[in-house]
């Protein structure tokens, strides 16, 4: 049985976007590969995303006819088989306006694992295109494999209605995620008892801003169970996004059949041709909150429709379909 490394820093823990990719690679891999991942061992430290890229890369040197897969700059230094990129730093940089060294730094060797690699799997049109454009990876060498979403846990489920429109947001709470767009949200949704929000994050960071909105609440650290809870008990799923590589929480609230509102990241080229996402790339809650309404309204009673349209273009066998031609070097069906 061939061997296949996967280089994920955090590796698998499903915590996040990249581990939960890494996650199901190595669920669907194993099928027909002897899977072995290269993480990080102990608590995180300061400068790890210096130190174990090098570490990786190193210890790479040493494999025995081994497929690796690694996950963009968390081995640069290394000639792998297969370099995913989840969007890229230098769009991200430029999108979000938020700059660093560090920043910087992480844009230099996503550049250099990208050019090194053999093949590079971009998550979007868009991720292909900035790696193109902004890394001059040649488009030749770069294959489009989307993120998926498991309908096995995100699905529809009979809830409890509610005299309010339930907004939902998932991610960080940070500018990167829309935080601005956020708390003006929650401020004109306090003007108002016909709006919730509804908000699930993975961590405790900036919750405190939100204390005082008494339409919102704020639900941290839940489970892959919980977080379809989440989904099931709104209306309209809303992402101010300022970048994503290919929105992992945007399929989710689809697979559980809610209607998405948000900006070209939060909804990428890719589903725009549903009539259930609306992209509205307006700060002004004046305008988006009329779109909820009327995307609540006109998808209220389509959950089903939205799930089934989904998971057959986006679902877990037809990416893992996709997955092993990529692996396998077969053309695309």
């Amino acid at each position: 049985m061939k061997k296949i490394i996967i280089v994920s820093l955090n590796g698998d823990d499903n915590s996040g976007g990249v581990e939960r990719v890494v996650y199901y690679l190595n669920a669907i891999l194993r099928e027909k590969y002897d899977v072995s991942i290269m993480k990080r061992n102990g608590k995180p430290g300061k400068f790890d995303k210096l130190i174990y890229p090098i570490l990786f890369s190193l210890r790479l040197l040493f494999r025995k006819k081994a497929i690796v897969i690694s996950n963009s700059w968390q081995s640069f230094l290394s000639r792998v088989d297969f370099s995913i990129h989840h969007g890229t730093t230098a769009g991200f940089m430029h999108h979000a306006g938020i700059k660093s060294k560090k920043s910087a730094l992480l844009a230099w060797m996503e550049k250099i694992s990208a050019r090194r690699a053999m093949i590079v799997i971009a998550v979007s049109e868009n991720c292909k295109l900035e790696l193109e454009e902004l890394y001059g990876i040649n488009g030749k060498k770069i294959i489009v494999l989307n993120n998926f979403v498991d309908e096995r846990l995100f699905y529809p489920e009979n809830t409890e209605q509610s005299g309010k429109i339930r907004i939902l947001f998932s991610g960080r709470l940070e500018e990167r995620k829309g935080l601005s767009a956020l708390l003006e949200l929650a401020k004109e949704i306090d003007s108002t008892d016909k709006f919730q929000l509804l908000i699930a994050s993975n961590s405790g960071d900036n919750c405190k801003l939100f204390a005082n909105f008494k339409n919102t609440s704020i639900a941290t650290q839940l489970d892959i169970n919980a977080m379809r809870e989440f989904y099931n008990s709104g209306d309209v799923f809303y992402f101010p996004s300022k970048y994503e590589g290919f929105s992992m929480a945007t399929l989710e609230a689809l697979a559980c059949g809610i209607p998405v509102v948000g900006t070209g990241f939060a909804i990428p080229e890719e589903i725009r041709h549903y009539d259930f996402v609306r992209l509205d790339e307006s700060s002004d809650t004046h305008k988006i909150l009329p779109v909820i309404e009327q995307m609540k309204q006109q998808f209220d009673k389509k959950k089903q429709s939205i799930h089934e349209k989904i998971i057959a273009d986006f679902g877990y066998s037809q990416y893992s379909a996709k997955l092993f031609r990529v692996i396998e070097g077969k053309p695309a069906v």
